[in-house]
C-alpha cells in the first residue's frame, strides 16, 4: 500500500469517528461515497448498524408483532441466501436485523413473486446507458444484447460478480448509504466505462463479454462514475424520461419516504415495508412477451 493511500485511510478513519461522535448520519453517508469508504471491517462493525438503523437492535416489537409479518421465516431465509457477507462483517447475531432491513428497504423488488420490478430496473439501466452513450447502445442492440446481462449484478449487489472481497464490501458501503436505485447506477457505470473494450469486440461474443466484469476494474472509479450519474438522473426523472414506470410501491419509489428521511435514532417501519410484499404487482400485458424475448 502506498504512503498516500495509507495517509488517506488514516484521515478517512478520523472523519468516520468524528461523524459517529457527532451522530452525523449525513456525514457518514457522504464518507461512503469518498475513496476508501468505511476503510475496514472493524469500523464497519460500528458504522453499518448505524446506517441500517439496527444499532439498538431489532424493532419489530415496537411497531407490531412478528405475527403481523406475512412470512418472517421466509424473509430471513431470503436474506441469508442473498446477503451472506453481513455475518462476516457484523457477526451472525447483528447481521440478521441488518440484512432484514436491507431486504425490506433496499432490495424488496427482488423478493416479490413478480419479476416485473426487477426487469424494469434493468430496462432503466439500458435507458440510462442510451442517454449517456447512444453509440454503445446501438452496438449492444446490433449484438442482440439485452439488459439481462446485469441481472445477477442487481440481485446480489455484485457479490457474485466480483471475486475480491474488498471490492464487494466497498460497494456494500455505498449501497447502504445511498438510495435503492444506486445498484442501477453502478451497473450503468461499469458498462459505460467498458465502452472501448465492448465496441472493439466481435458481435457474437459481446453478450459473454459484458456479462463478466473484469476483475481488475478500479472500484473507486466505478463508484465516482455512478455518483456522477446519480447527480444528473434522479429515480423519478429516469422513469419520466424513459417512460418505464416502476409500480408505486417499488422500493425505488418508496425509499425516500420510508427510509431516506430517517434520522440517527429513528426506527424504520418494517411492518409497512412487509405489507408492500403482500401486495400483487400488476403486470403489463406485454411483460411476459418481453421476458421471453430477453431470455
Amino acid at each position: 500500500m502506498s504512503v498516500a493511500r495509507s495517509m488517506r485511510r488514516v484521515q478517512q478513519t478520523e472523519d468516520i469517528l468524528d461523524a459517529m461522535a457527532k451522530n452525523d448520519l449525513d456525514g457518514l453517508k457522504k464518507l461512503a461515497r469518498s475513496p476508501e469508504g468505511f476503510v475496514d471491517d472493524k469500523l464497519r462493525q460500528y458504522v453499518w448498524p448505524i446506517l441500517l438503523h439496527t444499532q439498538h437492535g431489532n424493532y419489530i416489537a415496537e411497531k407490531g408483532s412478528e405475527k403481523d409479518l406475512a412470512d418472517p421465516v421466509q424473509i430471513t431465509k431470503d436474506v441469508e441466501r442473498s446477503l451472506y457477507y453481513y455475518p462476516q462483517v457484523l457477526g451472525k447475531k447483528a447481521a440478521i436485523p441488518a440484512a432484514e432491513n436491507v431486504a425490506l428497504f433496499f432490495i424488496r423488488d427482488a423478493m416479490l413473486d413478480s419479476f416485473d420490478p426487477v426487469s424494469k430496473q434493468l430496462r432503466l439501466m439500458s435507458s440510462l446507458i442510451e442517454y449517456e452513450d447512444p453509440e454503445l447502445t446501438l452496438f449492444l442492440e446490433k449484438s442482440n444484447v439485452m439488459p439481462y446481462y446485469a441481472l445477477s449484478w442487481i440481485l446480489t449487489w455484485f457479490s457474485h460478480d466480483f471475486e475480491d472481497y474488498e471490492k464487494v464490501i466497498r460497494l456494500f458501503d455505498l449501497f447502504i448509504a445511498s438510495p435503492a436505485i444506486m445498484p442501477v447506477f453502478i451497473a450503468s457505470a461499469i458498462t459505460l466505462l467498458r465502452r472501448d473494450e465492448i465496441l472493439k469486440a466481435e458481435t457474437d461474443i459481446v453478450h459473454s463479454l459484458v456479462t463478466r466484469i473484469p476483475q481488475n476494474m478500479d472500484i473507486e472509479k466505478i463508484i465516482q462514475k455512478a455518483v456522477d450519474l446519480e447527480k444528473r438522473y434522479s429515480a423519478l426523472q429516469l422513469q419520466k424520461q424513459s417512460g418505464i414506470w416502476l409500480h408505486d410501491e417499488s422500493v425505488i419509489n418508496t425509499w425516500q419516504k420510508d427510509w431516506g428521511r430517517l434520522e440517527w435514532a429513528d426506527v424504520p417501519d418494517q411492518l409497512q415495508a412487509n405489507r408492500y410484499l403482500s401486495h400483487q404487482v400488476k403486470k403489463e400485458e406485454w411483460e411476459d412477451e418481453m421476458l421471453i424475448e430477453w431470455i
